[in-house]
């Protein structure tokens, strides 16, 4: 988030892939489920993120639409959706990448928050 706020701020556009998708996770979510799981002695293998889904371009559009809203950013820029085809990486990504969160909902009863309400509490603590 740090990084795209600062690219925001330096460029006038940016090409952010769209065609995969995965769970934002603020660090401090996952931290509090850690801690949820060292109280309940829990043991094995979780997944964990914030709820919902989006891709890199719909994270990008609502770290803009929120940085605006936190002050964090005060010039327009033109966020463009492209292909991964045309972003190359040297690893292969998957095209879609959420985890399932059942294990840890059975254990401990509790849903994660929308991965939008932890990026606009992580850019409060920011300002």
């Amino acid at each position: 988030v740090k990084t795209m706020l600062r690219l925001m701020n330096e460029r006038d556009s940016l090409g952010i892939v769209a065609d995969q998708v995965g769970t934002p996770t603020w660090a401090n979510s996952l931290a509090r489920l850690i801690w949820q799981l060292i109280d309940l002695d829990a043991r094995g293998l979780y997944h964990w993120t914030d709820a919902g889904v989006a891709s890199w371009y719909d994270f990008a559009v609502a770290i803009y639409e929120e940085g605006r809203a936190a002050g964090l950013l005060s010039r327009d820029v033109e966020i463009k959706p492209i292909k991964t085809s045309d972003y190359p990486l040297p690893a292969a990504r998957p095209a879609f990448s959420v985890l399932d969160k059942s294990a840890v909902y059975a254990l401990t009863g509790g849903k994660p928050e929308h991965w939008r309400a932890s990026l606009r509490k992580m850019l409060a603590e920011l300002r």
